[in-house]
């Protein structure tokens, strides 16, 4: 089932390549939304569709509890590895509650509007806004540090490539680097726009992908960019199959 959230992952990305192609097409006016809400959508529009994201969302909670048990138990990896394993498998386990709460009826999970208004509702928290910022400054290295991540080849250390051939472990490589860097580099402007909500005290500046895409849709060279997105979102997609196939989950790497 661990190996089924990674599988879950892979088709959510693939999925979003999609969409992504779909905002280049018609140049961000309109359409479904290229995020976790669109992804969802797409899916689950029929009864199997629906069961594969309550498949998927356990695939996730298996897959986080599994890495939690791993950096608790791999006792060849140091602390700070181990800890952020923990932190990848807590993450996991929080992001299984999206498809079980999308198919428990809540069809604007993801959505951006969403995101505006539970923003809007912790701007009006005591130190909400400050919560808010944390929350995108963290974003942001987290991002960062996935980007150190592809550079130092650190993600290769928990993928059994052992019986592949050089040419193999090679391609696996590359792959992960490309498609995490990529991934990345997506998602740090949103961590950027929920800094400019705090310091703005505006929730409609807390976009999330699907807005961060339909403003660069409307440039002229915009249908280049949203290329570029698509490319580097479909190779983590093929990364994160080749992680379903090679990475070994109960470690703390």
């Amino acid at each position: 089932m661990a190996r089924v959230g990674l599988l879950a992952r892979t088709l959510f990305y693939l999925v979003l390549v999609y969409l992504v192609v779909e905002v280049a097409a018609d140049r961000g006016n309109g359409g479904r939304q290229a995020n976790a809400h669109g992804a969802l959508t797409l899916i689950a529009r029929n009864a199997a569709g629906e069961a594969a994201l309550v498949v998927a969302a356990i695939g996730f909670a298996v897959f986080g509890v599994v890495r939690v048990v791993g950096a608790v138990r791999d006792r060849q990896v140091d602390n700070w590895r181990r800890l952020t394993t923990a932190l990848q498998g807590l993450f996991y386990v929080v992001l299984a509650t999206v498809p079980a709460s999308f198919v428990l009826g809540r069809r604007q999970t993801g959505s951006e509007q969403q995101q505006h208004a539970e923003t809007a509702t912790v701007l009006r928290w005591p130190l909400g806004r400050e919560l808010i910022a944390l929350v995108g400054v963290v974003l942001v290295v987290v991002c960062a540090w996935q980007i150190r991540t592809a550079l130092t080849r650190d993600f290769d250390d928990g993928l059994d490539v052992r019986g592949c051939s050089r040419r193999v472990r090679t391609a696996v490589t590359l792959i992960g680097q490309f498609g995490i860097a990529a991934r990345a580099l997506v998602f740090i402007p949103i961590g950027v726009f929920l800094v400019v909500a705090a310091v703005q005290s505006d929730p409609r500046h807390a976009d999330g992908l699907d807005a961060e895409l339909g403003r660069v849709a409307h440039h002229g060279w915009g249908p280049a960019v949203l290329a570029l997105v698509a490319l580097g979102l479909l190779v983590f997609a093929a990364y994160s199959g080749l992680e379903a196939r090679f990475r070994d989950v109960s470690r703390g790497v």
